[in-house]
């Protein structure tokens, strides 16, 4: 046995280059398909645990009009709750900035806190901060901010002055670039904080938070979840269905209660200052007649006369002011909508964005396990069982050796499945390493800027691991055993002489003699060769056509997330916010809007109806935000919203018997024109429209249609109620000023901006194309390995038929050039077959990739023809250079010697 085993560590020594490739091939393989596999479960894995920490809610619910002890009596009668908490919050600004800040305040048990440093408040003068923050004040600073009134004109905190304590971060806020709209500063949500509960003045709670006793345990990534959690919303739902009305009245009749105390004690009031002006009126009198008499008056008297006159005036301007704020009241009180009941899961709760993002980037991950990863083993498959089946036919001779000498069939196959066994063995266990570590930290990298999640954890998953070794045995391992057992069925004496060359005949293109007899000498014998030997001929093909396939998709994949941000918001859309109007703004609030647009700040804006519709849809059962847009004058809607159908490039107009929707929406729902959708306005009510047209969009839902339209679906006359606002200047910084400036405005509503769906859009591209990137590199590296493999082997294969060109007098170049030009040919045949596959793939990719509302781009650049191209030309080319030296140095006597 230890000539064997000579024998085995000898082959692995002469044959290193095979021995690295199946090596490389499978280590290739198996990163990618357990990095990937991993990665996705790995950050998944985190936040679940970090959510079971901070004890995080399943649902929540919020009251527009705040939540009373009646709801939470309702919320806490329902099936299988297991705790309900109420709390209050509140946005405002810092004083000074016009960025908002929302205020929680500090939980007992549900969505607890992370505490990064100090302490949370204990005290209604104490806040802490989130973590954001942390290089902008230090503990002990005091942090003044300003208060916006709520819908009623009230304020719910009793101070704006308050000690920080610490910094925090929140497991219901994850994301740090993109937490979402807010009803204070810009519209947009900067930054948040914790306050003790004592900070607040209200007799309403502001949310509830929920958690449920079939929910614990599961994993609130996983479909179980989101069943459930859609199951326990619609039980919610049930049991709040009748209270927008009660609250309404109960608001209302509290309401009138209040103003008519107030009247009466504003009545009260003037009936006293009656009182005194009469009084002062009366001795205004007496001091006349006294001058008339010409009888002595006192200064004192007259100074008397004039701190009362001003009382009275002073006082009579503040009941007037009074007066005029409860009639504005009255007002409000009167146009008061009907309050809703948001019931949000974790995806969908206010500053919920980054919960949603992250569970996106890693099924984006999980997305690319199913696809990627597999095409990429079963190309290093290939090669490989290719690479160990042409090994077992080069030592023939000497396995015929072998058991000319005694050695069982048992033994010599031996040989080569210790062989296969090591490389592909090795290969896997350091591709399987990496894949668990490497991966997760380059996608950990890629989205950690975005997210204030924990570091990702690092898990091993021996499901994948023993799958991928699984896979590189049966790649290296199985194929040596079966054609090593079925060569050594021949006896030795037919072992000990080379294999009979395949015998020749006529190829296809010989049957054309048109074509045929117009091909030069070297043309003819490059032709038989690449059609005598179809294994190597679509072997090369094949695996030139699986790399080029996967850097063409990993780039084309690239230039698709890539460039959106600039198509949608500077082709597509071209305002900068849509300012919602409040239902109840008054005349002077509709003056300061139009002021504020007359400014020179604002290069145009034109007025539109806008609304939020939802429809839930999605794997994940999401409610999807939906912006209804119509528009005053449709003959300017061009200069803020292209809509053009991208497969066309043709403008699309609005109709009034449906509605244009966004091509991401139309995707989702399976809808196109002439289909009919439906959908959900705030107070829950259904809508059915036709789908007239689809335009082009990447990011966010919209449905646009005319007034007639719009009169058609909804049967009302379509009022408008905002205005898309382009600015001169559209910098980031000047948007978030003017947002500011119009949300300080109480006839405003809020505020739409562009720049959060920008943010969310740019966290996603950002992971995705460091994680294609490195996809590139793995793609890359296999191009080169496998054209590396075959060069070799075709060499190695024919070394006696070049030696035999060469013996004839054919210069080194030639020789070259006689085996490369079939390399050339089958390399050319290989990248436009792979081209072929790379676009099925990319396509594959982009439409099982993006989130519910974000749409990759298709339309494909020449980058990822270009860079497959250059790269395979220059590996081929460098390849070239290596045989060329090689077959320099050739023993061409060796080669051409004896056998037998």
């Amino acid at each position: 046995m230890p000539t064997l085993w000579k024998e085995i560590w000898r082959s692995i020594r002469q044959s290193k280059a095979r021995f690295i490739s199946i090596f490389m091939l499978m280590l290739i393989g198996s990163f990618a398909l357990v990095g990937l596999k991993v990665t996705g479960p790995n950050m998944r894995q985190t936040g679940r645990d970090y959510f079971a920490a901070a004890n995080t809610a399943d649902l929540t619910v919020m009251g527009s009009l705040g939540l009373n002890q009646e709801d939470l009596d309702q919320l806490a009668s329902l099936d299988g709750l297991q705790e309900v908490e109420a709390g209050y919050l509140k946005d405002v600004t810092l004083k000074g900035d016009k960025e908002s800040l929302r205020l929680f305040s500090k939980t007992e048990n549900l969505s607890q806190a992370e505490l990064l440093e100090g302490r949370l408040p204990e005290t209604a003068d104490e806040i802490a901060l989130d973590g954001s923050y942390r290089g902008d004040y230090q503990i002990g600073d005091q942090i003044q901010i300003e208060e916006p009134e709520n819908p009623l004109g009230q304020k719910v905190l009793k101070g704006d002055s308050y000690t920080l304590t610490g910094f925090v971060y929140s497991s219901e806020i994850l994301s740090d670039i993109n937490r979402g709209p807010s009803t204070a500063g810009t519209g947009a949500l900067k930054g948040y904080g914790v306050l003790a509960e004592e900070a607040f003045d209200s007799e309403l709670y502001m949310l509830a938070r929920m958690t449920f006793e079939d929910l614990e345990g599961l994993d609130p990534y996983g479909q179980a979840y989101t069943d459930k959690i859609q199951a326990h919303k619609d039980q919610v739902a049930e049991v709040l269905a009748d209270r927008p009305e009660e609250r309404l009245a109960a608001i209302q009749d509290q309401g009138h209660k209040q103003l008519q105390a107030a009247d009466q004690s504003i009545q009260a009031a003037q009936k006293k200052l009656d009182q005194e002006s009469q009084r002062l009126d009366q001795a205004k009198q007496d001091l006349d007649r006294a001058r008339l008499a010409q009888m002595p008056i006192g200064a004192d008297q007259e100074k008397a006369l004039k701190e009362g006159e001003e009382k009275v005036k002073a006082g009579q301007a503040e009941i007037d002011q009074k007066t005029k704020e409860m009639a504005e009241s009255k007002e409000r009180l009167d146009q008061l909508d009907l309050p809703s009941y948001m019931i949000n899961s974790r995806r969908e709760i206010p500053g919920g964005e980054g919960y949603r993002i992250y569970g996106s980037v890693s099924h984006i991950v999980d997305a690319l396990a199913n696809i990627f990863p597999i095409f990429l083993y079963f190309v290093a498959a290939l090669l490989t069982l290719n690479t160990m089946t042409r090994f077992v036919d080069e030592e023939r001779v000497k396995s015929g050796t072998l058991k000319a000498l005694g050695y069982g069939r048992r033994d010599i196959v031996k040989k080569f499945v210790v062989y296969g066994f090591l490389s592909s063995f090795l290969g896997s266990v350091l591709g399987i390493g990496l894949g668990h570590i490497l991966l997760p930290l380059i996608a950990y990298n890629a989205y950690s800027t975005g997210f204030t999640l924990p570091r990702i954890q690092l898990h091993f998953y021996w499901p994948i691991s023993l799958l991928a070794l699984a896979l590189a045995l049966l790649c290296a391992v199985l194929p040596a055993y079966i054609v090593a057992r079925r060569a050594l069925k021949e006896k030795p004496a037919q072992l000990l002489m080379p294999k009979a060359p395949k015998a020749g005949g006529k190829i296809f293109l010989e049957h054309f003699p048109g074509i045929w007899n117009r091909l030069g000498f070297m043309q003819k014998i490059t032709a038989r060769n690449i059609f005598r030997y179809k294994q190597r001929m679509l072997m090369t093909i094949f695996g030139v056509a699986g790399a080029v396939a996967c850097l063409f998709a990993g780039l084309a994949v690239q230039d698709s997330i890539r460039g959106i941000n600039d198509r949608q918001f500077n082709d597509l859309i071209h305002y900068q916010m849509i300012v919602a109007e409040a239902d109840q703004a008054s005349d002077d609030d509709r003056q300061a809007i139009a002021d504020l647009l007359a400014g020179g700040g604002v290069s145009s804006h034109d007025r539109i109806h806008y609304e939020q519709l939802t429809k839930t849809a999605g794997s994940a059962q999401d409610q999807q935000a939906i912006h209804l847009i119509v528009p005053e004058n449709p003959a300017h809607f061009h200069r803020y919203v292209n809509l053009v159908n991208r497969e066309t490039g043709q403008g699309l107009s609005l109709e009034e018997d449906g509605v244009i929707i966004s091509e991401r929406l139309a995707q989702l729902l399976d809808v196109g024109p002439g289909d009919v959708l439906t959908l959900e306005d705030a107070d829950h009510k259904t809508y059915e429209m036709k789908v007239t047209g689809i335009t082009e969009m990447y990011m966010g839902h919209f449905v646009f249609t005319n007034q007639a339209g719009y009169a058609n679906i909804f049967g009302k006359d379509c009022q408008t109620n905002a205005q898309l606002v382009n600015l001169k200047d559209t910098s980031q910084e000047n948007t978030e000023n003017y947002a500011a400036d119009f949300m300080a405005i109480d006839g405003v509503k809020g505020i739409v901006q562009n720049t959060s769906l920008q943010n969310q859009i740019r966290t996603i591209v950002n992971s995705l194309d460091k994680i294609m990137m490195v996809l590139i590199l793995v793609a890359g590296l296999l191009a080169a390995v496998i054209l590396y493999n075959l060069t070799t082997i075709n060499v190695s294969e024919r070394m006696r038929e070049l030696s035999t060109i060469k013996v004839l007098g054919f210069y080194d170049r030639e020789v070259t050039l006689y085996i490369y030009r079939e390399t050339i040919i089958l390399t050319l045949f290989g990248i436009v077959f792979g081209f072929g596959i790379g676009e099925w793939l990319h396509r594959y990719i982009i439409h099982m990739l993006p989130p519910a509302d974000v749409m990759f781009n298709p339309a494909l650049t020449s980058r990822p023809f270009l860079i497959p191209s250059l790269l395979v030309a220059g590996i081929s080319l460098l390849l070239a250079l290596v045989i060329n030296q090689r077959l320099k140095q050739v023993d061409m006597l060796e080669a051409l010697s004896s056998v037998e």
